[in-house]
């Protein structure tokens, strides 16, 4: 899609895809969540003056996270991992941003508690979700993914860092979150950062120092990128709703 190749002409601007996962896919993205990044409630809002360019719809988060949890009614299904269970269940338990439920920023001050970027491995960022949950749940990450997918060459393929890379993808394999036109065209690893601190056993399989193809991409852009919007923070805060939508002009032209 165009909106991609404006982003990053790099990474979106070709025009051979299908390159086999375990070769490194065609394309490498990074997410993760800030919760600094907050907006309080008593700012309210001004009138709607423009449409978002990189903020994705909270309509189109929320279906995702409803269809999540419509798919988690049904058992789990069984399917072949390389990873044992109880290793990614210590991976679970040891951070922060696979725990849904743990509250990162008080709900009653803000009714945006953070922000959830998508960003390409030259570190630009591609989609933002604002969180509006306690906590950072599989919902922002998935949604970030699907709407990416929508952009994309049916035949590419893409591997997504995250930091609980292993913990998104068991669940994908084990529930019917996304399509499988999307599931069997995607991979996960950690980021390079975070992946000392899983299990062995996942590190074998999702660490990107020892997965074939990554070469240098480290999924860390987004801390890179967090770094760069740092100033926005305290703006952000008690600006409109509009306003923190969407990043101004200037940044984002910086950025790209």
């Amino acid at each position: 899609a165009s909106v991609l190749i404006q982003r990053c002409p790099a990474c979106f601007g070709g025009v051979a895809f299908g390159r086999d996962l375990s070769e490194g896919g065609d394309i490498h993205v990074a997410t993760d969540g800030n919760f600094h990044h907050r907006h309080r409630r008593s700012a309210g809002n001004s009138p709607h003056f423009y449409d978002t360019s990189y903020f994705l719809l909270k309509a189109q988060v929320d279906a995702i996270g409803h269809h999540i949890l419509q798919s988690r009614k049904s058992p789990p299904r069984p399917h072949k991992s390389s990873v044992p269970h109880e290793a990614i269940d210590q991976c679970e338990n040891s951070y922060e941003a696979a725990d849904g439920k743990k509250q990162k920023s008080s709900m009653e001050s803000f009714d945006d508690t953070g922000v959830m970027a998508l960003i390409c491995r030259h570190d630009i960022p591609l989609f933002f979700a604002n969180i509006d949950t306690p906590g950072e749940q599989q919902k922002y990450a998935v949604a970030l993914i699907d709407h990416l997918f929508t952009l994309l060459p049916p035949r590419a393929t893409v591997v997504t860092l995250y930091d609980v890379g292993c913990v998104l993808s068991r669940s994908l394999d084990q529930y019917d979150i996304l399509p499988s036109i999307i599931t069997k065209h995607l991979h996960f690893a950690t980021t390079a950062m975070h992946a000392y601190g899983h299990e062995w056993a996942c590190q074998l399989e999702y660490n990107p120092r020892m997965s074939h193809g990554l070469g240098l991409s480290d999924g860390e852009g987004t801390e890179r990128l967090w770094s760069r919007l740092v100033r926005l923070i305290g703006i952000q805060r008690s600006s409109s709703v509009s306003f923190f939508d969407d990043p101004p002009t200037e940044l984002t032209d910086s950025l790209s």
